[in-house]
């Protein structure tokens, strides 16, 4: 075994614990974790071929051999100390929910920097099955890895997987079974650490009694300053003890100072991780480069990478036109107009005729308006977007966009979470937990908010802009982007750098063929999703539209806001009705718009204005929420106010300038 058999802690896992039957998918990104959690629930958990997908801990209990097992799907973590906001979900996850067992998946692919994060989780002395996936990918790129020699230098069990395809899927069931949930005793990894290191491990642990010592991760964590370690320490040896504990951490930080102690703990760590890669990793002295790598290298260049990104675009935006033109027609012609005329017959009561099919009928405007139009928008748009996310384009559009963003306080990873916003801004919101610093965090929950449309929203946007000429989509596109643009420049001045900026690093997956079943899953998953959430609000908002106009509500505030509406935007009353939605939920005051356009009740102008006005307008109420929960009510307020006076203001000067042109 290739260790320091000196550093060998036995640690008894309780068996209070073992029985808890809670199960964690831990690893680092982008290794197939979500793959292998929805594999063993039959649940789903949205999977991509680019980092961080997962952006907090999904759990699920499964009845599993003859026992109830706590499944815990979580987001890729790249150490246990250091982390960001977004892996700090994890880190909570494996120190304090009393885990049972870690399914560790482990990157073929990478297996060194697999090693490196293994090794931490070993230390804390929980039982632990070591799922090797992405192994056929290794094996088309010549690498090839010793699993019996692996499994014997570890001392757990390792499996062999490539979860997509159903690979090592029963090995891994069938080692949850036989290790992780009836295993009482673990050994702490084998990793040596320097003499200074290894006395401070054993004067910590010497505080405590004997059958309640903590795991030699835990205390490392601990000497190494991690705030959740000290919380967790604190509350094992008590308020009288802790003094000692926090002068040993100061002491061993101030003899080697912190920075060296973490240099000293991850040489360590790789010196491990490497002499074990070595004993089993087999890697061909020739590979030869696949197209779809040549392709991927393609998608990074400085001058191709744009012109392929311009023609996704391009193909995105005409796909999403015509496809819901054709489906949605034949949806309305097949069921909806029947189905509408035959209520319109049978009911008599003209109030309740109204209230059902009438121009705010929750019928209507509610659950047809919704599941006609916008279900063929989200059906191809999330068709195209998860093909692109299934082939692994998005990292390479962050690498390639990173230059890019540099002057506006963003790195290219801050392309996944602003892509993921045309999916939905919240989702933007919370996945911004990626990104290094509060700062980005802020910038891009702001232009999130402000400039890039939802799925639907953005759909309805293709949709409304393809029926009318070129000029439409070039003004309403350079308007959006160069508000954005400014605004961003400037947030990039006022907000304060309170935290130096991280450098950008980002994994670049393989270019793969695209799953369909997962493509169809996600796509059906986003569906669901809308039918759910968004169907109801609709319905509502016709609700609450019809009682405003028969108490005379909406024509008070149709007064209110005629100097902005008509005087300033130029627009006919009646959409103040629109923005009003966009108020409770985007895509419904977007749908509402689009009726309007449709109906012939607005003109060239007026259509490029509206356009201009609700894609920048106020994020929808689940958005400013999550604004509120990530960074609390001043800046949620803030944010909101600024988006409804830019896009006010943006709609009056696109105005004007089609007036004098």
């Amino acid at each position: 075994m290739i260790s320091c058999q000196a550093c060998h802690n036995e640690h008894a896992v309780t068996d209070s614990i073992v029985r808890s039957g809670a199960v964690a998918i831990i690893g680092p990104t982008n290794s197939g974790k979500s793959v292998l959690f929805n594999a063993l629930t039959g649940d789903y958990s949205p999977v991509a071929n680019y980092p961080q997908t997962t952006v907090t801990p999904l759990k699920r209990i499964m009845s599993y051999s003859a026992s109830k097992v706590c499944f815990v799907d979580t987001p890729g973590i790249g150490a246990l100390s250091m982390y960001s906001e977004h892996e700090q979900s994890t880190v909570q996850v494996i120190l304090e929910d009393g885990l049972s067992g870690v399914l560790f998946c482990c990157d073929a692919l990478n297996l060194k920097r697999s090693l490196v994060l293994l090794a931490q989780i070993l230390e804390l002395a929980l039982p632990t099955v070591v799922c090797l996936n992405r192994a056929d990918l290794a094996a088309s790129n010549g690498i090839a890895i010793q699993i019996p020699q692996l499994a014997n230098l570890l001392q757990v069990p390792v499996v062999e997987t490539a979860i997509e395809h159903g690979v090592g899927l029963d090995q891994v069931r069938q080692a949850i079974a036989g290790y992780l949930l009836d295993h009482r005793t673990v050994f702490s990894t084998p990793v040596c650490y320097s003499p200074t290191i290894e006395q401070a491990i054993q004067n910590l642990c010497d505080l405590f009694p004997l059958g309640a010592r903590p795991s030699r991760g835990l205390c490392l964590l601990f000497l190494q300053g991690d705030s959740l370690a000290l919380r967790l320490i604190t509350a094992s040896l008590g308020e009288e003890r802790i003094a000692d504990a926090n002068q040993l951490a100061l002491a061993l930080r101030e003899k080697l100072t912190l920075r060296r102690l973490l240099l000293s703990i991850f040489q360590a760590r790789e010196g491990w991780a490497n002499r074990l890669a070595e004993a089993t990793l087999r890697q061909a002295s020739v590979v030869v480069p696949s197209w779809l790598q040549r392709i991927s290298w393609a998608t990074r260049h400085p001058v191709l990478g744009w012109l392929i990104f311009l023609a996704i675009l391009w193909l995105t935006f005409r796909g999403v036109s015509f496809g819901s033109l054709v489906l949605g027609g034949w949806m309305d012609e097949t069921l909806f107009s029947p189905m509408s005329a035959a209520i319109g017959e049978v009911i008599s009561t003209p109030i309740l005729k109204e209230f059902l099919v009438g121009q705010f009928g929750i019928l209507s405007m509610g659950v047809i308006n919704a599941i006609e139009t916008v279900i063929p928008i989200l059906l191809v748009f999330f068709l195209i977007v998860h093909l692109l996310e299934d082939i692994g384009y998005l990292p390479n559009l962050s690498v390639l966009a990173n230059r890019a963003l540099l002057p506006f306080g963003l790195t290219g990873k801050a392309v996944l979470p602003l892509i993921l916003g045309t999916g939905c801004n919240t989702t933007a919101t919370l996945s911004s937990r990626i990104l290094g610093t509060r700062k980005e965090r802020l910038l891009v929950s702001f232009l999130a908010a402000l400039g890039i449309p939802c799925s639907v929203q953005l759909g309805v946007l293709f949709a409304i802009l393809a029926t009318m000429p070129f000029s439409a989509l070039m003004i309403v596109l350079c308007a959006v982007v160069n508000t954005t643009v400014i605004c961003s420049l400037v947030l990039n001045r006022l907000l304060p750098d309170t935290t130096k900026p991280l450098e950008f690093i980002m994994e670049i997956p393989l270019f793969q063929w695209p799953h369909p079943v997962h493509i169809l899953k996600k796509t059906l998953f986003r569906l669901r999703w809308f039918l759910e959430e968004a169907v109801p609000l609709f319905v509502l908002a016709a609700g609450a539209m019809f009682a405003m106009d028969k108490s005379g509500l909406l024509g008070s505030i149709k007064s209110i806001l005629h100097p902005v509406v008509t005087s300033f935007l130029g627009m006919p009353d009646k959409v103040t009705e629109a923005f009003i939605l966009v108020l409770a939920r985007r895509e419904v005051g977007a749908i509402y718009f689009k009726n309007m356009t449709a109906d012939g009740s607005l003109n060239y102008n007026q259509i490029v204005t509206g356009l201009v006005v609700i894609t920048l307008f106020i994020p929808c109420i689940s958005n400013t929420m999550a604004m509120l929960r990530e960074f609390g009510l001043r800046w949620a307020i803030t944010s909101n106010l600024a988006i409804i006076a830019i896009a006010i203001l943006v709609g009056g000067i696109v105005r004007a300038l089609l007036f004098l042109f």
